[in-house]
Order: structure tokens, then sequence, then C-alpha cells
């Protein structure tokens, strides 16, 4: 919104101040940055979001994740301990 009220005050600003070659490029260039950000930069983002959205994991993959890794984490100290053990033997 902001970006299209600079635009108005800048082409109103060229038909007011009249044209020549300073404010024919100074607003020139106002109005196309308005543009891109008013119109290129809100469609990027929102097609952005989406794909962020669907790069998402679930909430429901994201339990089944925590689930396995609660599962996996008294697994893992059995092996660790039993590593420790078979240097221990290793090392006598």
């Amino acid at each position: 919104m902001k970006s299209l009220m600079v635009m108005i005050i800048a082409s109103t600003y060229l038909a007011i101040g009249g044209i020549n070659w300073g404010t024919n490029i100074a607003v020139g260039l106002l109005v196309a940055v308005a543009f891109i950000v008013t119109f290129g930069v809100a469609f990027g983002l929102e097609s952005h979001q989406a794909q962020l959205d669907k790069e998402r994991p679930s909430t429901k993959a994201l339990a089944q994740m925590s689930i396995e890794l609660t599962e996996m984490k008294p697994m893992v100290s059995d092996l660790a301990k039993k590593v420790d053990a078979i240097q221990k033997e290793l090392e006598e």
C-alpha cells in the first residue's frame, strides 16, 4: 500500500511540477520502484510462502518422528554400553 501511495505522489508531482529531464527521471524511477514493490514483491512473497508450506512437514509426520526418536534413545544407550564393554575387553 505504501508503494502505491508513492506511485500516486510521484505521478502527481510529475503532473503539477512540469516535465523536464530531472523530474522525469526521478519520478520515473520512483514509479518503477513502486510498481515493482507493489506487484513483483507481493506476488513473489505469496508464491514463496506457498512453496514453504508445501515443504513443511505435517504435524503427523513430526509426531511420528518424535516417537521414533524416543524409541531409539534407549537402543543407542544400550549400544554405547556394549561398545564400552567390548573396548574394556580388548584393553585387557
